[in-house]
């Protein structure tokens, strides 16, 4: 069921500008030529790459990336020649037959589904059948392009697919991890230990920054995604918030405060959870409610919302720290300092972390 986590999500985020960031980018044939001159004064494309790494990278990465669905098509249309070859029968029969053997929807699954997404704004005005039937061709939908990648992948590792466009090299950013950070190994947000056996501290392979803020749906949306994440490398993952309230979010930054407070009591994570899944209804009497239900000390916790200046240094600290790192909007993901920004889906934190780990072991 865990495939549906993102399935009714817009892969966003919340922004005031665009995102650049400061970071190592590949060398260049050109970097010592100049760019432009003003006045006399030359700028070489050394000084311009340096400067706008991330806008360079991000071109070249699209250059990549249309290179790579241009050939990924072609081999699939040739994949399915050559299965209506085998058959006798049409290329688009052949992919019709091939899909429908491989993807096989469960009733129980479906059920499992609805019950979660029954309410769900896009389901809640239909029918019973016609939610089943809904959920039957998302879940129809998922499930092919799983075949799709499992095709092209398997290509890729036979060589029978080979992409000689270069693919460009993330930059990364380097963050300093701090006491005050919170710290959480695993999908519940009671795991803030390291998991036994697990790694701890700077001994976890992969470091996961989340740059986030609690009026940002695209941040509340991608929640479920990390969650997943964080189960399938537990024991190998630490992952970390940093606020990042946004000017035209005003429950935002009070959201953060309330969340840190609820820290004090190593109740932050279920805080966190907790104002995502009730976003909008962050007032301080909202809020006063779900410290309450967290079992919270109240009279600690009025103490600590009531002198919010250790926290809003804090707050200000994170967010400059971020800026410095060129993030400006929410969310934001840093895996060991590789930028991953907006909802993505989860295949896309899973190629990074892949990649980082065979880094690691040189494999």
């Amino acid at each position: 069921m865990r495939i549906l986590s993102s399935l009714f999500t817009r892969y966003s985020f919340c922004f005031s500008a665009w995102i650049t960031y400061t970071a190592l980018f590949t060398t260049c044939a050109y970097a010592e030529q100049a760019a432009f001159s003003i006045y006399g004064k030359t700028t070489s494309m050394n000084q311009l790459l340096e400067a706008e790494q991330s806008r360079f990278y991000r071109i070249e990465k699209e250059k990549y990336n249309l290179v790579s669905s241009v050939a990924e098509q072609a081999f699939l249309d040739k994949f399915w020649e050559k299965e209506g070859a085998k058959k006798k029968i049409a290329p688009a029969n052949a992919k019709e037959l091939y899909l429908s053997s491989k993807v096989k929807i469960d009733s129980k699954e479906v059920r499992e589904v609805l019950s979660k997404y029954e309410n769900h704004p896009r389901l809640k005005e239909l029918s019973p059948k016609d939610k089943e039937q809904v959920i039957r061709q998302q879940l129809q939908a998922r499930g092919e392009q799983e075949v799709l990648q499992t095709i092209l992948q398997t290509a890729r590792q036979n060589g029978t697919l080979v992409v000689n466009y270069p693919e460009p090299e993330e930059p990364v950013v380097e963050f300093t991890i701090t006491k005050s950070d919170p710290v959480r190994y695993g999908p519940e947000p009671d795991q803030t230990s390291p998991l036994k056996g697990g790694c701890a501290g700077e001994s976890c392979p992969i470091t996961l920054v989340e740059i986030s803020e609690m009026e940002c749906p695209f941040c509340a949306r991608a929640l479920p995604t990390t969650k997943r994440v964080m189960e399938k490398y537990a024991g190998k993952i630490r992952w970390i918030v940093r606020d990042f309230p946004l000017s035209h979010h005003q429950r935002a930054r009070p959201a953060a405060i309330a969340a840190r407070c609820a820290g004090e009591q190593n109740k932050f994570w279920h805080m966190f959870e907790m104002m995502f899944e009730n976003q909008r209804s962050l007032s301080d009497t909202d809020i006063t409610g779900y410290a309450k239900s967290l079992n919270l000390d109240m009279k600690n916790f009025a103490t600590c919302i009531g002198s919010p200046e250790r926290y809003n240094k804090m707050i200000d600290a994170n967010i400059a720290s971020a800026t410095e790192a060129g993030v400006t909007g929410t969310p934001a993901f840093f895996i060991n300092g590789v930028l991953l920004s907006g909802a993505q889906p989860y295949e896309e934190f899973e190629r990074i972390i892949e990649k980082q780990l065979k880094k690691q072991t040189g494999s």
